[in-house]
């Protein structure tokens, strides 16, 4: 996994066994791991505004897995979250989603906004990390899955 993804995504911003059964439930579900965090100061904005951009373009990436990734200045410091929902959640395209990551990007930062959402994306490509995520049994299994299988197989791959 890449420098920048392993300091934004945090064990305490891995949801597992996520409840939510549709799209707007996930979104809300996830973004609420950092309703109270420095880096969202005005959350009920941000949220709004997640909400807004998911209308207006799709976040499913395919394989089960959805990216929303957001930029705004409501947004202090970079934040990642993911879920994982073993039942899939109905997010109104053909597959349930079952791994779901939200990005939020301060426009300051934005050198690395797309090279961030481009690694998670990458890594998320590949089964193994895919299958590893979802059998976690907890928030640093899922760090390990995509920093082992994100690094050593996915390079041979190209």
């Amino acid at each position: 996994m890449s420098d920048l993804v392993l300091r934004y995504l945090r064990e305490d911003r891995i949801l597992l066994h996520m409840a939510a059964k549709k799209k707007a439930e996930g979104l809300r579900e996830l973004a609420a791991l950092v309703e109270d965090s420095a880096e969202i100061p005005n959350f009920r904005k941000f949220l709004s505004a997640v909400f807004q951009k998911e209308s207006r373009f799709g976040s499913g990436v395919g394989e089960g897995v959805a990216l929303p990734h957001y930029r705004d200045e409501k947004v202090k410091e970079p934040v990642i979250c993911m879920g994982v929902s073993e039942k899939g959640i109905d997010w109104g395209e053909k597959e349930q989603v079952h791994i779901l990551v939200l990005v939020a990007w301060p426009y300051t930062h934005e050198d690395n906004y797309l090279k961030t959402v481009a690694e998670i994306a990458r890594l998320l490509r590949l089964a193994p990390v895919r299958e590893k995520i979802r059998n976690a049994g907890g928030p640093s299994e899922v760090l390990a899955a995509m920093q082992t299988n994100g690094t050593s197989k996915a390079r041979l791959a190209c």
